[in-house]
């Protein structure tokens, strides 16, 4: 426990590192160095946590009745509290934190001098991420190599990096607003850094490219992505080691996102906890659109034949008799559905994980509600996986004695509409074999079963 050496006078946040304070907080708090326990006992003043606790209700969206009820206290109580009227007990602000997915040391506005930013950093995010020592020594080492890099870097008189821009944005007040400012950001950095709807380069060179270098570490699985932005370190994201490699790369785009959204001294630490939060929406808005830009997941779908009503109507204006004509367009039935696979063809294209593909796909207008519960059953997310497993692209490695070897996209193309022509009923089951034997000679893994067993899911 925390040990109090003659404080000067109790403070309203001093239950925060006394005995008060919860078992489990305690400790985790008992792991962290004495240097960081002084600091975090020089919390003090209710008006910090009033203002805190304010902003950290109004980001999550709740109204100070609404968080009465899930607390079970009084509404005139949280608005004592929130205008720094009311002390705040130790448990309260467990709860608080608790409700608001954000650690206790943040609430109650602690923070460490300059001289000592690996604690500062490792302080703001204790209550998060210090369950085992392996933890606090793993983001020291972190922080450790950004100072010394910045160090040396100053020692050659090099410029300091200046990092992507930063975006003057207001807080959103709703979900929605939320979403538009993340896919309208997205938007403005991918025509910034020259990609407009093309695919993603390799995530992690694009960040540090913009002074944003990417960490991975073994964390928790909850936590998916720290970010951390503090002038003796600059900024830098930390993603976990342990989640897949899809995964990492939409815990990057988000990170990034808060890079170009969040100002110097920012420290977010993203779990499941805080996804609501609606700082953490617009950051996931940032991260879809960043990786789905919406034209080009449109023109994809688009060069798949699909993307088209089923109908469409024109109208044409005859001079002569001065009346206007009518013409009506129907699509061949079935052709405009969107599939597992088609939908996993984006996901090749663009590196982005299956479901947040659909999401923006029914975002786009793609697809309608109705397609989108369909096309996330789990035997076609499970068949998706399996596809991409498949067709990931690597070095060729086709069957001994076969001399060509496509290193381009045309086995997956081919397959994929194999697939969708005998989903039209436009070749047979017979015909469909005959292209398994063939690409089977360039994929290994795929036999005639096994992409007889795709095309008749994809029916």
């Amino acid at each position: 426990m925390p040990r109090k050496e003659n404080p000067p006078a109790a403070s309203d946040t001093d239950d925060v590192a006394d005995g008060e304070t919860g078992a489990d907080v305690i400790a985790k708090w008992q792991r962290l160095t004495p240097p960081a326990r002084s600091l975090l006992a020089q919390a003090s003043g209710r008006e910090p946590l009033a203002t805190n606790l304010r902003k950290a209700r109004e980001n999550r969206g709740l109204s100070q009745a609404a968080v009465a009820k899930k607390l079970r206290l009084s509404r005139s109580l949280v608005a004592q509290i929130e205008l720094a009227n009311r002390p705040v007990t130790a448990d309260e602000l467990a709860k608080f934190a608790d409700l608001y997915g954000t650690p206790a040391v943040e609430l109650t506005g602690t923070r460490v001098g300059t001289g000592d930013p690996v604690t500062v950093t490792l302080l703001n995010l204790a209550p998060a991420l210090i369950k085992e020592f392996d933890t606090q020594s793993r983001i020291h080492g972190v922080l450790g190599e950004l100072m010394a890099a910045s160090h040396l870097g100053r020692m050659l008189e090099r410029p300091a990096r200046t990092g992507p821009p930063t975006y003057p944005l207001p807080s959103p007040r709703t979900v929605a607003e939320a979403i538009r400012q993340g896919e309208e950001i997205a938007e403005q950095e991918r025509e910034r850094l020259g990609l407009r709807d093309a695919p993603l380069p390799e995530l992690a060179d694009l960040c540090a490219a913009q002074g944003v270098p990417v960490f991975a570490l073994t964390l928790p699985d909850e936590l998916s992505l720290l970010f951390i932005a503090h002038a003796s370190v600059e900024r830098a994201l930390v993603v976990n080691v342990t989640h897949d490699a899809v995964r990492q790369r939409l815990a990057i785009a988000h990170g990034y996102a808060h890079a170009v959204c969040e100002p110097m001294g920012s420290i977010r630490v993203c779990t499941k906890g805080n996804a609501n939060e609606l700082i953490e929406r617009r950051a996931a808005a940032f991260a879809a659109a960043f990786l789905l830009p919406a034209s080009g997941v449109v023109d994809t779908v688009r060069g798949l034949g699909k993307g088209q009503a089923s109908r469409r109507v024109q109208w044409l204006f005859d001079a002569a008799t001065e009346r206007s004509v009518r013409a009506e367009e129907r699509s061949t039935p079935g052709s405009q559905v969107v599939t597992y696979l088609d939908v996993a063809w984006i996901v090749r294209r663009f590196g982005a994980a299956y479901r947040l593909t659909v999401s923006r796909l029914l975002g786009q207008g793609v697809i309608a509600e109705a397609d989108s519960t369909r096309l996330l059953k789990p035997k076609f997310v499970e068949l998706a996986g399996e596809w991409l497993t498949l067709f990931n692209p690597r070095a060729a490695t086709p069957h001994p004695g076969y001399a060509i070897s496509v290193l381009s996209d045309l086995n997956a193309e081919r397959a994929h509409m194999a697939v969708e022509a005998y989903r039209r009923g436009l070749i047979t089951k017979a015909d469909l074999i005959d292209e398994a034997v063939t690409l089977s000679l360039q994929v290994p893994g795929l036999s005639e079963t096994k992409l007889l067993e795709f095309a008749e899911a994809a029916r």
